[in-house]
């Protein structure tokens, strides 16, 4: 009778233990937030595309095919406009990976977002390539050759997208990059200067600093 009773309180105290154990690991938050850094650690280590450029560092793929390349490499759909919004979020940024701040990622991709939905009619891979393909910047042309994005890139491009990460910009439609205005790879502040004036001449006014001295125009 004693061997029962020592046998059933055996298997209640197993039982009490794995409830335990679920419950830690189901609601703990500690235990989440592990499990999220985890997750998103291994973002940016997956290159979506390999594209090739031409001398004068133009794409040669089309943006169609690189996102069809891009969702086979990743598993899953994405669009030519996501596709587009993370390579230019890849280009554009300081660092083609991780590097950098998401805040500087993250306004360049609404900076984009908003200039498409006011001045291009919503159509983003217009407003990012002026209809000619990924490559240099150029007038009405943002830099989308030289990086392929990443799924962090991705991921990045479609939080903002979902309004999951928020527009830091209050709707602006430019941004301008303070230390891209070099002579001979060292920052020249007439050249700064004088973009600057020409930008207050169209009427522009810088709305915010961020890192790395990126500037959000509207």
């Amino acid at each position: 009778m004693r061997q029962r009773q020592w046998l059933t309180l055996a298997l209640v105290a197993v039982a009490i233990w794995l409830m335990l154990s679920w419950y830690q690991q189901t609601f703990n938050p500690l235990a989440q937030a592990e499990q999220m850094a985890n997750a998103l650690a291994g973002l940016g280590n997956m290159r979506l595309t390999n594209a090739s450029l031409d001398d004068a560092g133009n794409v040669v793929e089309s943006p169609e095919d690189l996102a069809a390349a891009a969702a086979v490499q990743l598993g899953s759909p994405v669009t030519v406009a996501e596709y587009a919004l993370a390579r230019m979020c890849a280009t554009e940024s300081l660092s083609a990976l991780k590097g950098g701040s998401d805040a500087d990622k993250n306004a360049r991709i609404w900076v984009a977002l908003n200039d498409a939905a006011k001045n291009n009619g919503g159509d983003i891979l217009q407003c990012l390539t002026g209809g000619k393909g990924f490559g240099p910047e150029g007038p009405r042309k943002y830099a989308t050759g030289r990086s392929d994005p990443t799924d962090y890139h991705l991921a990045l491009v479609r939080a903002c997208q979902s309004g999951a990460t928020p527009d830091p910009t209050g709707g602006a439609t430019h941004f301008l990059d303070k230390y891209g205005f070099a002579t001979n790879h060292v920052y020249d502040p007439e050249k700064y200067a004088a973009a600057v004036a020409q930008w207050q001449s169209y009427g522009w006014t810088k709305v915010l600093d961020l890192p790395h001295g990126l500037e959000i125009w509207a």
